[in-house]
């Protein structure tokens, strides 16, 4: 019997949206799951900015989950990373203004206001700290899988913390895309960066 390559198109069309929602749930599983430990340093991956400098509903959650985490002393230092986009300043900026409200010194913040990747977040990150060092990396679940990936790559140790505060404020048809999104990136780089 012959298989048309119609028809194996219309299979490889309907499977993928099963294969996004099967590999999605995966990364969320995996991220949900709080691994924090005694650290060098938390990095707080950076996100959107809206207009007038405020931090977006996901970057304050992701900048609060550092502050709990350093408050409760699990590392002395925070990094906050992300660059400009769409509205000044940069990611790193407002959520080293929110530390800094809450009480964290200016001495305790370390800044990458230039990456606009979490690939660059990650690099950036490890530039600003000692070699291996054991950092714990703040995201929310669906994302948190290439941090710690992109912290590796990057001769750091990483210690997944979800920000579940964030994760949990938005609808279910956000969260549906973002891990949706979030598995179509790791399929990307599992066929550029050969699995890397």
């Amino acid at each position: 019997m012959k298989i048309s390559r119609r028809l194996i198109l219309a299979f490889a069309l309907g499977a993928f949206p099963l294969y996004l929602a099967i590999v999605g749930a995966l990364l969320v599983r995996y991220g949900a799951r709080d691994r924090a430990e005694k650290a060098d340093a938390i990095i707080v991956f950076g996100a959107r900015v809206h207009a007038g400098g405020r931090a977006s509903p996901i970057l304050r959650a992701r900048t609060r989950r550092a502050f709990e985490l350093w408050e409760r002393g699990l590392a002395p230092k925070i990094v906050c990373t992300g660059g400009g986009g769409d509205f000044a300043p940069a990611e790193a900026i407002v959520s080293r203004k929110l530390l800094e409200s809450w009480g964290v010194p200016q001495s305790a913040i370390l800044v990458d206001d230039k990456s606009v990747s979490t690939r660059e977040n990650a690099r950036n990150a490890a530039a600003l700290l000692p070699r291996g060092a054991r950092v714990i990396a703040v995201s929310e679940p669906f994302h948190l899988w290439r941090c710690a990936r992109d912290c590796a790559r990057f001769s750091l140790a990483p210690f997944p913390s979800p920000d579940v505060a964030g994760w949990n404020a938005l609808r279910v048809q956000s969260r549906c895309f973002y891990a949706a999104r979030e598995a179509v990136v790791v399929t990307r780089d599992f066929i550029f960066d050969g699995g890397e």
